[in-house]
Parts: C-alpha cells; structure tokens; sequence
C-alpha cells in the first residue's frame, strides 16, 4: 500500500519546495513518488513546477481537500492506477486546518483508499513563527492567525522550515521557544534547499517515530471561516510573445513591483508566486510577506535563464488579505503597465478569482488514532 505523506502549513511556508526536495532524493534512489497539490484556485503554480520536475502530479483545486474529500481520494486512487508509487506527498492547502478529524481520520475510517496516511508534518516558516512565539505584531489579522494557531495546534511534528535564514542567536531562541510552547510535538528545523536536512525529515515521517498525531482539533468553526473569507486568491496566466530584447527585464521589474504595489494599497500578501514557461523550460519564483516585512531580496533571478526565443508564459497564483476587487484592478493595472502599454504582445489565456467561502468538511471524525 503506499504511504500517504499529508504536508499542511501556512501559505508561503514552504511546503512545495520540501517535497520537490524530499521526491527528487527518492527518486535518486530508485523509490517511485507521486505528489497531489491543492489550493484555492484552478490552474496551479505548484503543480506545474512539480510536473517540470518530471514528478507525476495531479491536484485538488477550488478549495482544501477537507471540503473535496471525494476529490482527494479520487486522485488517490487515479495516481495507484496509473502510477503505482511507493509514496505519495499530498499538499495542503496554506489556509487549511483541522486535517485529522477531516482527512486522516475519515481515510483511516471510513474513505479508504490505496495510500494510508502515515504522516502529518505542519511547516511554518521560520520567521513568522519566531514573530508568533514571541507575541510580536503579526502581518495577519487575529482572524487569520487563528488558522495559523490551529495549524500548530494539531501537529504532531512541526517542520521550522527557512531556518538557514536565522542568525545562530535566533536559531537557538526559536528552538527553544518552540518546545516551550509545544513540548509534546517534535521540531524539526530544515532548510529545504539542503538534502541533509530534508533527510532527517524523511526519516522521521518514514520511521516508526509516530509523527502522525492522533488529536482532533477542538476548532471554532466560525473564526475559522472568518479567517479564511479574509483572503482573496486571484490567479492568472498570460502570453508574452516577444517584441523587445528588453522582456526579461520588463517580467523581472513586474516581478518585484508587483509584492511592493499590494503591500503600499494596505493589501496583506500571504504569497505570490510566479510560473515562467518558455520552449519546455520552466522557472518558479516565490514571494512571501516575510520577504518583503524583512527586506530580503526577492528571487527573481531565474527569470534570466529563461529564453526569448519564443513565446513565455507567464502564471501567477496570489494569495492576499483583502478585498477582492481591489486585488483584481491593482494586479490587471501592473500587467497593463509593464507589458501592455510597452508595446508587448500580450494574451490573457486564464483568468480566476476566489474568494474562500464557510469550510464545510465533507466528514469531521473526532476521535485519536495511534499510527
């Protein structure tokens, strides 16, 4: 049977590029993966990005796979049959909480499918969390970093992703408030981009450690809807076809305006991300709040080794609290303005704007299971 890895975390923690990570080491040795994303949307950053890997990728989409059981267990059982895999990492939505009692223990119970869940491992950034375990102002409303609590609440282990941009006094705080807070979870630092630590990440979630908790959420269903209907997804997909040598440099100028342009309209940016697809060749670039809150550069760089020999496609997933309307005019203004108005052919091939509705669970198990 294979093994049903469930990766939750706050949006912009982290979660794709671990498993990205953790597939491309697998694979190295010979073990068969498959990967199910999920998010808010209709066409996927992350799904895209997963499939430039050469990974078999299918997703749940419009909504968190609590709300889209049936979805989710349908994908399960398409991946066994065309794939056949050993594992399977599924990916959460970043808004999404409440998974034992609406996912793991409804699939233990009652769903049955062909992967049983062997793992949750919650991520959070690094950063937002040293802000949270310290009761410092959030970048969210309380609405919203309810969901985040939550997240932390109901995880048996908790993966403290981009450490490596801590200093080695905020590490040390971090870790220590960490298990202060949450002496019966385990912690488990890692940068992502470093396969020694996805490794140690692997073992836990591979091992006869039972990183799988058994706790049903005690969750206020209201709050947490309150938090969600905060934010507005919008997603685009656009053709850029070509009529300067300078586009990249105009796609790497959109790239960074855009996070700055939101953030001055008071818009809360949970994150954005960026999918350039040109002659077969893909490049992911992500931004998150904490990027711009900290002043870190932003990743924009892969834009150059993208060619301009044909046609780009550029896909852009945002996810934002605030009004969705003023998301939609900020976000079709900048494209007008870097690409449009200089003289860029421009085709808007997806258009897609949501905004999260009540979490209605397709089955809440409220019960504890030992894995």
């Amino acid at each position: 049977m294979m093994e049903l890895h469930l990766v939750g975390g706050f949006l912009g923690s982290g979660k794709t590029t671990a498993i990205a990570s953790a597939a491309r080491m697998l694979v190295s040795k010979g073990t068969k993966v498959t990967v199910i994303t999920n998010e808010q949307g209709r066409h996927l950053v992350d799904t895209e990005f997963i499939r430039s890997e050469n990974l078999p990728a299918m997703d749940v989409t419009e909504g968190c796979i609590c709300c889209h059981l049936d979805d989710f267990a349908g994908r399960i059982e398409e991946i066994s049959r065309k794939f056949n895999p050993e594992i399977l990492f599924a990916e959460s939505v970043g808004s999404c909480a409440d998974l034992v009692a609406t996912v793991i223990n409804p699939l233990l119970d009652i769903r049955k499918t062909a992967a049983a869940p062997a793992s949750l491992s919650v991520f959070a950034d690094s950063r937002l969390l040293r802000r949270w375990l310290k009761n410092r102002e959030m970048p969210f409303s309380e609405q919203v970093m309810y969901i985040y609590q939550k997240q932390l609440e109901e995880a048996g282990l908790v993966v403290v992703n981009k450490f490596d941009l801590l200093s080695e006094q905020e590490k040390k705080d971090i870790i220590s408030l960490a298990r202060e807070k949450f002496p019966d979870k385990q912690i488990h630092p890692q940068n992502s981009l470093d396969g020694n630590q996805v490794r140690g990440w692997l073992d836990i979630i591979r091992s006869e450690v039972q990183s799988l908790t058994g706790e049903s959420l005690e969750i206020d269903y209201d709050l947490y809807a309150d938090g969600e209907s905060r934010f507005t997804w919008l997603e685009k997909e656009i053709r850029l076809k070509p009529a300067e040598d300078a586009l990249l440099s105009r796609i790497r100028n959109f790239i960074k305006t855009l996070p700055a342009k939101l953030e001055d309209e008071g818009l809360k940016i949970a994150h954005i991300k960026f999918l350039l697809s040109s002659e077969g060749k893909s490049q992911k670039i992500s931004i998150t709040g904490e990027e711009l809150q900290s002043g870190q550069p932003l990743m924009t760089m892969g834009a150059d080794q993208m060619s301009v020999r044909g046609e780009i496609d550029l896909l852009i997933n945002i996810m934002v609290e605030g009004a969705s309307l003023k998301v939609e005019s900020l976000v079709n203004g900048m494209i007008g303005n870097c690409f449009d108005l200089a003289g860029i052919k421009l085709e808007e091939k997806t258009s897609f704007m949501r905004v999260p509705g009540y979490p209605k669970p397709t089955m809440r198990i409220l019960k504890k299971h030992y894995i």
